[in-house]
């Protein structure tokens, strides 16, 4: 119960962290001349490859190096930001909350330790841009975010055992990404932008009771992200 408390008690410190970041780096910014506020909306597919997953046990004790294969998923979310310029070079700060989700087929070494269940998170991430400007309207761009990632595994059963209650549970983690997109204005103030997304977390943990252990695992989570954003300029 104390740790439960601990646990409620450090995550909003996570989140008023992040938001104090977020404020120090935005007030710094509008100290160089500013090109205005913005705010996006976003969408787009998840894809990952066969990560890699650790299935460990502290009782037996024993580890596992396993695999999580997912299906594509999906995510969507919103962004809130400031355009600005230094030294006459295009820049952005932004703040980002975006939900994704992908269907977990199972988790396996050779043979199938779990089967079925999803995977989601939910992402607050500040993110740093530099765009690059030219003559044409298109506006090619890189940039990259860190912050933290509340992911949640539901529903994903153990089989070949006698208690086979679903792992299922939340861990917050630290999360990265890099970010690369190219920006056209369809309309005033509005801009329509395709973007790749590389995105990533440290690894969260999961624990269960598995035929009388207690047993966790702990799969690797990052995925190659494709969106369409809509960004509205004040």
């Amino acid at each position: 119960m104390l740790w439960g408390e601990l646990m409620l008690y450090k995550k909003p410190r996570h989140y008023f962290a992040i938001g104090c970041v977020s404020l120090i780096i935005l007030a710094f910014s509008v100290t160089a001349r500013a090109d205005g506020f913005y705010a996006d909306v976003h969408g787009g597919a998840g894809i990952t490859w066969n990560e890699g997953t650790r299935v460990s046990s502290e009782e037996a004790p024993f580890s596992l190096n396993a695999h999580t294969n997912y299906d594509v998923g999906w995510l969507a979310g919103a962004s809130a930001g400031y355009n600005w310029d230094w030294w006459n070079q295009g820049f952005a700060t932004e703040f980002e909350f975006t939900f994704r989700q992908n269907h977990v087929d199972r988790i396996a070494t050779s043979t199938p330790l779990t089967l079925g269940g999803d995977l989601h998170s939910y992402d607050m991430m500040l993110n740093q841009y530099y765009r690059f400007k030219n003559p044409t309207p298109f506006v090619p761009y890189i940039g990259g975010g860190i912050g933290e990632s509340s992911v949640a595994l539901n529903n994903t059963r153990p089989i070949g055992v006698g208690d086979k209650a679903p792992f299922s549970g939340t861990d917050a983690v630290f999360a990265y990404q890099g970010i690369a997109g190219v920006a056209y204005p369809i309309a005033p103030h509005l801009t329509i932008a395709t973007e790749y997304r590389y995105f990533a977390t440290l690894r969260p943990g999961f624990d269960q009771t598995v035929d009388g252990r207690n047993v966790k695992i702990s799969p690797s989570y990052a995925a190659n992200n494709i969106l369409l954003r809509m960004v509205y300029t004040f």
